[in-house]
């Protein structure tokens, strides 16, 4: 899925995919043309990107370009792995609360990264009804946040001096 996230960006080689890798991890992960060019075949086969051919400076390459069903997959992706996200926050909460006496120390809601990072919204129903449960979940998580912070900014009024 990384190699989606990136061609969702902008189209791109396997080259630029790697040294885009490389860039971003700041060298911790160096990918192989073994490791990424099969995973792009795949995705190619799949139908998730399409690749193109084109030449440069008398050079052939292959371009990688998302499709719409690539799109749609990376949306569920991110929406899965955003509530993976939030499973694991919880449990590092439960851990702070625990350990260290921390009051709130909550994480993104699950869903937020997709909401924020989806720049159009999908035309099936089964996906916007998922989308709109995922924003209706986060207005829940966010209004419980903003009644614990009234209180408390009502409970430290209380005992300021005045």
């Amino acid at each position: 899925m990384a190699l989606l996230i990136m061609i969702n960006e902008r189209p791109m080689t396997g080259y630029g995919v790697m040294r885009l890798m490389r860039e971003i991890t700041e060298g911790h992960w160096k990918p192989t043309p073994g490791g990424v060019y099969p995973v792009l075949k795949r995705l190619e086969v799949e139908g998730l990107v399409k690749g193109e051919w084109s030449s440069e400076k008398g050079r052939r390459r292959k371009e990688y370009v998302i499709t719409d069903e690539g799109r749609h997959t990376l949306d569920k992706v991110l929406l899965k792995q955003s509530e993976i996200a939030f499973g694991i926050n919880r449990l590092f909460d439960s851990f702070l609360k625990g350990m260290f006496s921390v009051e709130n120390p909550r994480v993104a809601p699950s869903g937020i990264l997709t909401i924020l990072l989806s720049q159009q919204l999908p035309d099936e129903a089964e996906t916007l009804e998922e989308r709109r449960d995922m924003v209706s979940s986060l207005l829940e998580s966010l209004q419980h946040v903003l009644s614990e912070l009234d209180e408390r900014i009502e409970a430290e009024k209380k005992r300021a001096p005045r």
